[in-house]
């Protein structure tokens, strides 16, 4: 079974050598870490029955720019990563993980555009009633332009 992070900082706290530090990463609770955001993404969508061209179509993000974070050629914006996020279904505990995975800010309860994305995904709504919501509240949409 994974280890929860906190078990996984408690035993990263009591690491006092190199030579533990190298078994620790190495280790087996490490296994199913990703290091980057798209093997994540990919995963995830595999999981919920979405191939490649799902995963763009859902996101409606463009079909060359999308392979091209899909294969890990690209790093997705936040607002891009949520995009396809949003629009995969995922939920909000796999949207902050990958946030996460790709380094941005996980979504922020007191921002008002993130409190909004974190309604529309505990609420199954699609990309679309998403950006809806978001336009009308008077913040950019998800795939908008500046």
């Amino acid at each position: 079974m994974k280890d929860k992070t906190g078990e996984l900082l408690k035993r990263l706290m009591t690491i006092r050598k190199k030579s533990d530090l190298k078994k620790y990463i190495e280790s087996d609770a490490l296994e199913e870490s990703y290091k980057q955001v798209h093997e994540y993404l990919l995963k995830v969508c595999r999981d919920k029955g979405f191939d490649k061209s799902d995963i763009i179509t859902n996101a409606d993000i463009y079909r060359t720019y999308g392979y091209q974070i899909l294969d890990g050629s690209k790093k997705p914006s936040r607002d891009k990563l949520l995009q396809i996020c949003v629009g995969n279904k995922f939920t909000q505990e796999e949207t902050n993980r990958a946030l996460t995975i790709a380094n941005w800010g996980i979504l922020y309860p007191k921002d008002p555009r993130d409190s909004i994305i974190i309604y529309s995904l505990n609420n199954g709504l699609s990309l679309m009633d998403t950006n809806i919501v978001l336009h009308e509240s008077g913040f950019k949409a998800l795939g908008e332009s500046q």
